[in-house]
């Protein structure tokens, strides 16, 4: 039977709130969003909220529950459960905080906070918890963990989830000798696809070639989208006798077919560079620029083929002079920044400069002007990263000095500074942007360093001390590419001033109403933590008016600027 003495007291208590006109307990209790329940030492209910009883029980009342347990509303398994962290409570007066539970009748979650229940001399007579519905929260960690592993247009893994398998197949040539093939894929004139039909029927061609290699590849092959128009097939497992010419050659033949929409023939034919290596020590950046460098030989060669590169095995030589070449590049000239505009989002037509982010190019001899992309990571393997940083974060501060030394420059305009994951987890990063701000007399605050994402999945507790320096040091703090592999619940652990929604999901916010329903859900719960939240590649004013309405901050991308020199930024300014 129900503790009577302890459900009196509580009834007693709850009645004397309303008559006091002190209603929290009792607006509490009759709220329906609102999920809170009281228990005896037995996990007896002894008083339950409207909202228990909407979401666990509807169609009943609450004197319909009390007396009863958990055993007589959800199986036997989830009862059972959460009877030991009652009884664990009991035992050592120690709450259970923000346990995440599934609903085993409707799949839904919810967060449980759990406590003792005491008697007026301190002693644990019973159990209460609170519980909130966070079903949409999981549902949108969960896309977001989707989406840091697979391209949004293809389905297939892309960069990231490819690497990852790209690495670990490097690592299984160690306990059994095969050999490894990277085929890197690039579509021939794919850009007169979009020009001719749009980026939609773009869209289609880039999805239908994606069904087609999972087919022309083998079963145990792994495929993914790289970007653009660029896919990738890893072959692992291959003995002496296997041919991946031959699976290169199915490929470049099973491309060739029509792509037809809505009547229309979309003839499409790649480009296929090949690298196979036996190393489990070679580089996994190195062999997938290998097979991209052999694809250029494809495209040489007159497209529509493939070509195969010998030179991952002796990639040791050609890591030697790419070394030597970027620190040459460091010593001399050939590095150089130019800057993307930042713009506030307002109504259309009422946009503003917020300021620039500065992206580090190189000026190679031979190759002509190289992106970050064909570097960076490189540069982060072999130890230079710090010199290109330090480069890129005293050029930015020199430059931001020189342009608010102008008369009207806006004072509210701000620098953006990459900051990669190798810096982060350097103890000398913190002191370098300390001496930086101070040698070139800048405002800290108008110095927003960007880190990206998956920086924060590794060492957490080094990451947060040092974002917690940087801040100290007045500078703000941007979390680069959101949306590639964290979780939202661990956002507001960290030093976090701005966020920026990776390109990928801006792409298809107005096109994928899951898509939008991520961005409105990330927007909105970092606008609750104080956040601003920024939208990174935007090129339509599609994009740009659905991240409007989501409420969203600021935007940069190529339908507002591309990036520019410094010279141009002072014309966009109006000085």
């Amino acid at each position: 039977m129900v503790n009577a003495q302890l459900h009196r007291r509580l009834t007693q208590d709850i009645a004397t709130a309303r008559d006091r006109k002190l209603t929290c307990m009792d607006n509490l209790l009759l709220a329906t969003d609102a999920i809170v329940y009281f228990k005896d030492e037995h996990s007896r209910f002894l008083h339950v909220s409207a909202g228990w009883v909407a979401n666990v029980v509807p169609g009943l009342t609450a004197e319909q529950i009390i007396g009863k347990t958990d055993f007589d509303f959800f199986k036997k398994e989830f009862a059972a459960a959460t009877l030991e962290d009652e009884q664990r409570i009991m035992r050592s007066g120690e709450p259970v905080i923000a346990k995440l539970e599934q609903d085993d009748r409707t799949g839904d979650w919810y967060s449980s906070t759990k406590m003792p229940l005491r008697d007026a001399s301190g002693q644990v007579v019973g159990t209460f918890g609170i519980a909130r519905n966070v079903t949409g929260l999981v549902e949108a960690e969960r896309a977001l963990a989707y989406r840091a592993l697979h391209d949004p247009v293809t389905g297939l893994p892309n960069r990231t989830a490819f690497m990852d398998r790209l690495s670990q197949a490097l690592v299984a040539l160690e306990r059994q000798p095969s050999a490894i093939a990277v085929l890197f894929i690039d579509l021939d004139h794919f850009k007169e696809i979009n020009d001719s039909f749009g980026h939609d029927a773009g869209d289609q061609v880039l999805s239908q070639v994606g069904r087609r290699l999972l087919l022309l590849a083998r079963s145990v092959d792994t495929v993914a989208r790289l970007g653009g128009d660029e896919f990738v097939v890893l072959c692992t497992g291959l003995g002496h006798d296997d041919d991946v010419g031959l699976i290169a050659d199915r490929i470049v033949r099973g491309l060739r077919t029509p792509y037809g929409d809505d009547g229309r023939d979309q003839p499409v034919t790649a480009s296929v560079g090949i690298v196979v290596t036996r190393d489990p020590l070679a580089e996994p950046e190195n062999l997938v620029r290998e097979a991209d460098a052999a694809m250029y030989e494809a495209k040489k060669a007159g497209r529509d083929c493939y070509r195969a590169d010998d030179s991952a095995q002796s990639s040791g030589a050609g890591t030697s002079n790419l070394r030597v070449e970027l620190r040459s590049a460091l010593a001399g000239s050939e590095l150089f920044v130019v800057y993307q505009p930042l713009f506030a989002l307002g109504q259309r037509g009422q946009r503003s400069l917020l300021g620039v982010e500065a992206l580090v190019r190189w000026e190679h001899p031979k190759r002509g002007v190289l992106l970050p992309n064909d570097f960076i990571t490189f540069a982060e393997q072999h130890g230079l990263i710090a010199g290109i940083g330090s480069f890129v974060l005293d050029e930015a501060c020199r430059q931001l000095a020189a342009w608010t030394s102008r008369p009207g420059w806006p004072e509210s305009f701000t620098m953006a500074v990459n900051i990669s994951a190798r810096e982060l987890s350097d103890f000398g990063l913190v002191g370098r942007v300390a001496e930086a701000v101070r040698r070139h007399g800048i405002n800290p605050e108008r110095l927003c360093l960007e880190i990206p994402e998956t920086a924060l999945i590794v060492d957490v507790a080094h990451v947060q001390q040092t974002l917690g320096a940087l801040s100290n040091l007045g500078v703000r703090i941007a979390l680069n590419d959101f949306g590639t592999g964290y979780s939202l619940v661990r956002l507001r652990q960290m030093n976090v001033d701005i966020l920026k929604i990776d390109s990928s999901f801006v792409a298809q916010v107005s096109k994928n109403p899951r898509d939008r329903e991520i961005v409105a859900a990330v927007t909105a719960m970092s606008h609750a933590l104080g956040i601003t939240v920024v939208g990174g590649g935007i090129e339509t004013t599609d994009q740009l008016d659905t991240l409007t309405a989501l409420e969203c901050d600021g935007g940069q991308g190529f339908l507002f600027a591309r990036p520019m020199s410094a010279d141009a930024v002072v014309t966009l300014v109006g000085g």
